[in-house]
């Protein structure tokens, strides 16, 4: 992934030429002249980076192994900005489990052309660290604006009325197998429990049916106040919602915020210590009361109120003045404590870059600079690193920031334009099918209970009456659940399906439930369908049933099929096998037939597990939208 502009990449790689030939000429003397293929070769690095990043990392490392066998002295900082923009960019361009290893890689190039020793190999390899650090920030805080847009697009592509249709149907499902499970096993055992008694005509039977039959009414109405009941739809099929970023726990949080401060103190501790047992000279003294509470501690509290950027900078920047007139502090020589300081106060002003901010930056940037270049010029380069490239990183954090909350902002509100859609849909769903059963089965249930009365009230002086009363109730009862079922089937026809299509997709549906399946079809067609379209449809169909049926016996298969001028879309979905082992792998000649019609038109064919089931997805375009496309 690359994250650089065509300008960005030009300016970088005239940065890292210019930083390496203008630090080289001023040691070269009279071989000044190499500054040129230098600072060229610098540049081609940086500039290979863009597009190839580790192939500009290998020419990094090659130009710091050259710069040493040239003779430049180990302290010119020539090779620094390039191998800086180095790590910085492949830590944005590259996953942080790879990019790391830029780090030790160039750490040992440029200790190797250097020659440094124990201490200056530690710090160094904490200065490289900084700017991959800053590039794999950018690099995450990208991915998730990438990943918001990608949400934006997803939902300002889905359609709504497929969308309603699909959450109508599927409460339309949901809502008539449940009706078909409790009111019509009760209409099955009144009409079975009226045949059986027929030639008997006992009581307790008779009673039985008008008992199950006020049970039926009641459950009945109970459900039909539900359908009707306002703002009782279910949340069926919502709109895909966009991530939100959950709060942090507040010791993570106070964490975040000084774990630089608190780092800064760490190695003003540990310096002096490290730098005894690795037995260099000049040995560093430990730190002093007075170094610790007037140079330290105001710098560390700074870094960890840099939230409030403007107070922090000025305030860093008026200790910095103070303590180095006073020779508390050398900007210059203090070590890394102070470049944590600076890379931490920069990344803070970067982050939030209002015009006050940036002001307050330049008036800090610009004593550390001046206060390095009075007391010890040769350390000028490390100290301009620290200060501009948090800054620029974090610059280019909050550029994707704010494209993200942007993308974020955008997806909410289509989601819940989607959801409103989705919801309206299912109420009107739930509210017709309130009219539906309460024709379908309330006056069924109430007619079989009638005639259960009739043949109680008949059967000791019209035995014959009373058994033309259990005969209409089976009549009713058969009747009864023949509209429950057509009722339920009616699910899987959208208004504008085509009726031919439907009726055959029902077929194979029907054909692999007596296998043992449980399959349910979803039809939404919004346009006429060609017939070459319709038998691809049929054939895609028919082969991810019956690749269920052998492989899942048993299982809950989801069919859905989506038909709009521009687009054919089928999905089918088999959940675990519950019927018993599965069959006998098959030759995969179905799939790849498939796969090839489908790629003829254009479209696409994927077959992969999901989850603890298996899905088949294919998608082409309509033969009209073929016809007209260019």
């Amino acid at each position: 992934m690359s994250t650089l502009t065509g300008r960005a990449r030009w300016l970088l790689a005239a940065a890292a030429g210019l930083w390496a030939g203008v630090l080289a000429a001023l040691d070269l003397d009279e071989r000044w002249w190499l500054a040129v293929p230098i600072g060229a070769w610098f540049a081609g690095a940086s500039l290979l980076l863009a597009d190839r990043p580790w192939h500009g990392v290998a020419a990094t490392i090659a130009g710091v192994l050259a710069v040493g066998w040239i003779g430049l002295p180990s302290e010119n900082a020539a090779p620094l900005g390039a191998i800086v923009i180095a790590l910085a960019v492949i830590g944005a361009a590259r996953p942080r489990s790879q990019s790391i290893w830029a780090v030790p890689l160039l750490l040992t190039a440029t200790a190797v052309a250097a020659g440094w020793s124990a201490p200056s190999i530690v710090f160094g390899a904490a200065l490289l660290v900084l700017p991959w650090w800053f590039g794999s920030l950018v690099r995450k805080r990208d991915l998730a604006r990438r990943a918001a847009a990608q949400h934006e697009l997803e939902l300002s592509l889905a359609d709504p009325v497929s969308l309603a249709r699909s959450a109508a149907a599927s409460e339309h499902e949901a809502v008539s197998a449940a009706t078909l499970a409790v009111i019509g096993r009760a209409v099955d055992a009144m009409s079975a429990t009226a045949g059986a008694a027929r030639a008997e005509l006992p009581a307790a039977s008779l009673d039985a049916i008008h008992v199950a039959g006020g049970e039926a009414s009641q459950r009945l109405r109970s459900l039909l106040a539900l359908l009707r009941e306002p703002g009782a739809a279910a949340e069926t099929a919502r709109a895909p919602q966009p991530p939100t970023a959950r709060a942090r726990p507040w010791p993570l949080t106070l964490l975040a915020s000084t774990w630089p401060a608190l780092l800064m103190l760490l190695d003003v501790a540990l310096l002096p210590v490290l730098m005894r047992e690795f037995g260099e000279t000049p040995a560093v003294p430990a730190p002093t009361w007075p170094f610790v509470l007037l140079g330290v501690a105001p710098l560390a509290v700074a870094v960890a109120l840099r939230r409030w950027s403007v107070l922090a900078l000025l305030g860093a920047s008026a200790t910095l003045v103070a303590t180095s007139t006073a020779g508390i502090v050398d900007v210059g020589r203090d070590g890394l404590w102070l470049a944590i300081a600076a890379a931490a106060l920069s990344w803070a002003a970067g982050a939030r870059a209002a015009r006050p901010v940036v002001l307050a930056w330049l008036v800090f940037t610009g004593t550390g600079l001046t206060l390095t270049a009075l007391q010890s010029a040769d350390n000028l380069p490390i100290q301009i690193t620290m200060h501009v490239l948090p800054f620029l990183a974090a610059a280019a954090w909050a550029g994707h920031h704010a494209a993200e909350t942007t993308h974020l902002a955008a997806a909410q509100l289509r989601a819940a334009e989607l959801d409103a859609a989705t919801q309206r849909a299912i109420a009107h769903e739930r509210l017709q099918l309130a009219r539906d059963l309460h024709d379908a089965a309330s006056h069924a249930v109430g007619t079989m209970m009638m005639q259960a009365n009739a043949a109680r009230v008949l059967r000791e002086r019209d035995p014959d009456g009373a058994r033309a009363a259990l005969d209409a109730i089976a009549e009713v009862g058969a009747a009864t659940m023949a509209e429950l079922r057509a009722l339920r089937c009616s699910a899987s026809r959208a208004a504008g399906a085509p009726p031919e299509l439907a009726d055959d997709l029902r077929a194979l549906a029907a054909a692999a439930e007596r296998t043992g399946s449980r399959v349910r079809v979803d039809l939404y067609a919004r346009g006429d369908v060609a017939e070459d379209d319709g038998g691809l449809i049929r054939r895609i169909v028919r082969e991810g049933l019956a690749n269920a049926v052998r492989h899942a016996p048993g299982s809950d298969v989801a069919v859905s099929v989506e038909i709009t001028p521009a687009r054919i879309g089928v999905r089918i979905r088999n959940a675990a096998p519950t019927g018993g082992p599965a069959g006998a792998t098959g030759s995969g000649l179905g799939l790849r037939g498939l796969r090839e019609l489908v790629d003829e038109r254009g479209g696409r064919l994927s077959a992969a597990p999901e989850g603890d089931g298996f899905l088949l997805v294919a998608a082409f375009a309509p033969r009209s939208a073929r016809m007209v496309a260019p």
